[in-house]
């Protein structure tokens, strides 16, 4: 009998930590994504801020399986396999900056552009995104630091117009 008890004691104990470890992975998952605001000031993004339906846009376009062009070597990898518009758009090398200023239409429904840093001297290749033409539906910027970025990295490396949304990560591969 008292075997019993202790079984189901132990079973019980296990059923709670568990839960408990899966709920802190679970509500990690958000922490670390930063946000340049309107008034060139870093915030850290929360699921309760204001403008909940945007990031949930966001996060959509970042994580979900979208469209997307490839840029390399200034080429856009280009897949007409697409029945859907083309939302997103990746850069894998800095060297590529360029492409952004061509007059291209395929550019038009680019929602995003993801820009992975994967050293320090990749701040040094600035970006600006000021004088820009063809990215009417652009919202979103994310870039993603292979490193420990500052705020102040992040200012100096990127000029954006203030309906752009721009967010950073440090996202420091193991």
């Amino acid at each position: 009998m008292r075997n019993k008890s202790i079984i189901t004691s132990c079973i019980f104990l296990f059923s709670i930590c568990i839960f408990l470890f899966s709920y802190n992975k679970l509500s990690a998952q958000e922490n670390g994504i930063f946000e340049l605001n309107e008034n060139n000031t870093f915030s850290k993004v929360t699921s309760k801020n204001t403008k909940a339906n945007d990031r949930a846009d966001f996060y959509d376009l970042t994580y979900k399986l979208q469209p997307t062009f490839y840029v390399n070597n200034r080429t856009i990898k280009e897949n007409n396999n697409y029945s859907n518009k083309v939302t997103k758009l990746t850069f894998n090398d800095l060297k590529s900056f360029d492409v952004l200023y061509r007059n291209n239409s395929a550019f038009n429904d680019i929602e995003l552009i993801t820009i992975t840093l994967k050293k320090v001297e990749d701040l040094n290749n600035k970006l600006d995104l000021t004088n820009i033409q063809g990215f009417g539906n652009l919202k979103f910027i994310y870039i993603k630091c292979y490193f420990k970025c500052s705020e102040q990295q992040i200012k100096d490396f990127i000029k954006s117009n203030s309906n752009v949304r721009v967010f950073y990560k440090n996202e420091i591969p193991s």
